[in-house]
Order: structure tokens, then sequence, then C-alpha cells
């Protein structure tokens, strides 16, 4: 009997993973039927900085860990929101391009957004507790913190707005209190990571801490196709006397510490023919993130293992 229960288990493992693997458009919720590990399966590195190995004198455009090795202590969660890149090339507004999800609502802003950072910013920060960190969020910054917060410029080395006017925000994307920081297009881009040098300072953080989800209306269903993770934090290295102009010797004061994603392609929500709502839910969201912090935390260890070059 216990053979026969045994080898039911393994069958049903292996269709699950058969299933998730053909990308088949499944419900958030009935991932909690996955194991950890077939899931695990799906988070990655960003293949754009793999090619990539650090300096040790600390200039270029990636870091050189191996000089720091601890994971950062205090982490600064600055921007949570959702995302489809087909916003840009559709010129539209938010509410336009969203129109008939229920997502966007100029007075409540985005719900899709708020609704997953209030159903896992608990998770959050639980789990990277669990790894010794602390993470704090807008919620608990000092006025003098918002102030900084609220007014830091963000920067691209090229920006992803393309010829979007410049009357078309994209506020909207973003959580409640959250401000939308998209990120860039080309994931080293330096401009983006020194944005945020001083405003670390000012949040007295070792790394901030940004969370993109891709996401999808098809009439029908609403689906999270794909989850991103990024992490900046302050240069290892300290700075040189003088500036090198040669392309490709600059120091930068802050980095992409790290960046990883996860392929879900799963329904959230359902509507009829009419487009009227008829299912949302969220159940295991935060289960998906907490599998991508225990991955962001191996990815960073090891990288503190790629010895740097030395010009």
């Amino acid at each position: 009997m216990n053979r026969f229960k045994h080898a039911t288990i393994i069958f049903l493992i292996t269709q699950f993973a058969a299933v998730f693997s053909a990308h088949a458009q499944l419900f958030l919720e009935d991932l909690v039927l996955y194991p950890d590990q077939f899931i695990a399966k799906k988070i990655h590195d960003n293949p754009d900085i793999n090619q990539y190995y650090p300096f040790v004198d600390g200039h270029g455009n990636y870091p050189n860990l191996n000089a720091k090795q601890e994971f950062p202590k205090k982490i600064a969660l600055i921007s949570f929101y959702v995302w489809n890149n087909e916003i840009v090339t559709s010129n539209k507004t938010l509410k336009e391009f969203w129109e008939g999800s229920t997502w966007v609502d100029s007075i409540r802003g985005n719900k899709l957004a708020s609704s997953l950072i209030g159903y896992s910013l608990e998770s959050i920060v639980s789990r990277f507790d669990s790894l010794g960190v602390k993470i704090i969020t807008p919620n608990t910054f000092t006025r003098e913190q918002h102030l900084a917060y609220d007014s830091v410029q963000i920067h691209y080395l090229s920006s992803y707005r393309k010829k979007v006017a410049d009357s078309i925000s994209y506020e909207l994307c973003s959580a409640v209190p959250f401000r939308f920081i998209k990120l860039p297009n080309q994931k080293l881009d330096y401009d983006f990571g020194n944005s945020f040098t001083e405003l670390a300072k000012i949040l007295n953080v070792d790394a901030v801490l940004i969370i993109e989800n891709q996401v999808s209306y098809t009439g029908t269903l609403g689906l999270i196709n794909t989850i991103s993770m990024n992490m900046y934090g302050f240069n290892p290295m300290n700075p040189p006397a003088e500036q090198n102009a040669k392309k490709g010797n600059r120091f930068n004061e802050f980095l992409l510490y790290t960046s990883i994603e996860l392929d879900v392609d799963a329904i959230i929500s359902q509507y009829n023919e009419n487009k009227e709502l008829k299912y949302e839910n969220y159940i295991g969201y935060d289960r998906l993130l907490d599998l991508m912090i225990d991955q962001l935390y191996r990815s960073y260890v090891e990288r503190t293992k790629i010895l740097p070059k030395k010009s």
C-alpha cells in the first residue's frame, strides 16, 4: 500500500512538472500543489549580466562583490509595480491600455499592484528577516527620507519611454505608497544605478530593491507572466583619486548587485463575455516571492566567488 501511495505521489509530481514546463496557463492558486523545487527551477539569473566580470579596482558597470562578501544587512524596497512592455508601443494611457481589467482606477490607483504587495509584504519582510536582513519601505520612511525619496531623479542611458508623449504618466503602475521606478531596458545601466546613491545614504541602507510584475490582460483572463527582482548597492571599492575618462573605465558609486526573474504565466483573474470580473485570487504569490528572495541570496553569494580582472 505504501509503495502504491509513493508511486502515485511521484506520478502526480511528474505530471505537474510536465504541465508547468510546457507553459500551460495555470491558476496562480494551483501552484500551491507544486513542490518548491519545481518552481525554483523557473527562477533564473538575468542572462544579460552573466557575461560580465568585475574589475579589481571597482571601475566599470559590474561590482566587485568578491571584495564585499557579506549580503546587505539593510535594504529598502523602493518600487513595486505591474507592467507590460506593449504599453509604450501602444501610446495609450494606462486606463486605456488595461480597459476592462478593473486594474487601474483614477481614485484607488493600481488595484492589482496594491493587492499583490498587500498580500505579500509581511512575507517579504519575514523572509529577509530569516536571512538576517532588515527591509524598509516608504511606509516606514521618516519625513526627511520621504522628501528624498519623492524628489530623487531617475536617469537612464536609454529611456524606456521611446516616443511616448510627456502627457502620458505611468505612475499608476505602482502600488501605493511606492513610486513607479521602471527597471531599465539595459540591465547594467550605470546611470540608473547611480541615481540611488544619495537616496541610499539618506535611507541609511546598504542596498535598494525593485520588484517588477509583468502582467497581461486578454479580455477574458488576467495573468502574471514574469516577476523580476533587482537589487542595487554601493560599489564595494573606494573611488579613485581621479576619474578615468576612457570608455568603460568609469567608476560608478551604485551598481546592480544581482537580477533574477521568475517565469510564471499564471491566471489571477477571469472575466465573462461582458467583461465582468468573475474570479480574482492572489493565493500563492507570496510564496513565489519567498522562493525568489532565497535565489536572490544564493545568486549574490555565488557572485562573491567571481574573481575580478586586474584591468
